[in-house]
């Protein structure tokens, strides 16, 4: 039987190392230290460590992994499978394992190398996404590709479904790969197609309404829940959750507000979108009825 070690911590992972779990022997699952999370910021663990421990695996929690080569978890391995770890490692832990680190990105490669790809996807509105694996290189997912798992995607998928739907693909990913391995080959990425996303900041959700309404649309489904969307309403924040274009809105200027037959409108550089659902600042996220009937909304949003 393979002897792996899994990298992970967001339950994005869960599903592949557990799939990890009942075809090979996991030595160690490495994981991100215990973090505050949460409306309490109590310290909790990752998921991949909960799901860890209930598969009664050892878990290894450093700090980083510079360093970290001679470490007696590390040993022994036939391969490291690595899902949304949270590091970038250095050569000399892509040098231990015999057969090299497979890495399962979220994103059909070369596109959309990098740290944000489910929202890149939506945001861009591509027609399909999916799971790469890939072995691991130095560089930002840049290494070779073994295949991919492609999903389709529509101008309705939103940013949890997309999340969902990927963590059960990367599974069946890694089940793949495993019923290959070790006949199977990687081939080099096409350097002229890389595309990249950055690590999203809470900045990049603040709406701008010179852009035309699907682009808002999609805007705001790929960013909801997370770093989620946002614009001015007299000063302060108010939080977009649920936006679509909308086709017979009358002539209104980009961010002016229209509060039209239990409709909330906002102009956009090529006509209007209605608002859904909202979370005006220091109050509960609502609906967009539950919104007009207790408040006056504001003329524009900036």
């Amino acid at each position: 039987m393979l002897r792996t070690v899994f990298m992970g911590t967001p339950d994005i992972a869960v599903p592949t190392l557990r799939c990890l779990a009942a075809l090979t022997q996991v030595l160690c699952v490495v994981t991100q230290p215990d973090r505050p999370a949460g409306r309490g910021h109590h310290v909790q663990p990752s998921p991949v460590k909960q799901a860890a421990l209930e598969l009664g695996l050892s878990v290894w929690q450093p700090d980083s992994m510079k360093g970290q080569a001679l470490a007696p978890q590390l040993q022994d391995a036939d391969l490291f499978v690595v899902l949304a770890y949270g590091e970038l490692l250095r050569q000399d832990i892509l040098d231990l394992p015999r057969g090299g680190c497979i890495n399962l990105h979220a994103s059909l490669l070369p596109r959309w190398r990098g740290a944000s790809p489910l929202q890149a996807v939506l945001r861009a509105g591509e027609s399909e996404t999916g799971v790469t694996v890939m072995r691991m290189v130095r560089g930002l997912d840049a290494g070779p590709i073994y295949f991919s798992e492609r999903l389709p995607l529509t101008e309705q998928t939103t940013l949890p479904e997309l999340h969902d739907a990927m963590a059960a693909l990367s599974a069946v990913a890694i089940k793949r790969f495993l019923d290959s391995y070790p006949n199977i080959m990687p081939v080099a990425q096409v350097e002229s197609l890389v595309t990249t996303c950055r690590k999203l900041l809470p900045e990049d959700g603040h709406l701008h309404f010179n852009k035309p309404a699907v682009e808002i649309a999609r805007w705001v489904r790929a960013y909801t829940p997370a770093p989620g969307c946002w614009a001015f309403a007299n000063n302060e924040r108010m939080r977009i959750l649920s936006i679509s274009p909308v086709h017979d809105a009358p002539p209104m200027t980009m961010g002016q507000v229209l509060a039209l037959n239990g409709r909330l409108l906002i102009g956009c550089v090529d006509g209007a979108c209605a608002i859904h659902r909202l979370q005006p600042a220091g109050k509960r996220a609502m609906d967009v009825a539950d919104y007009l009937n207790g408040h006056q909304p504001p003329a524009q949003l900036t």
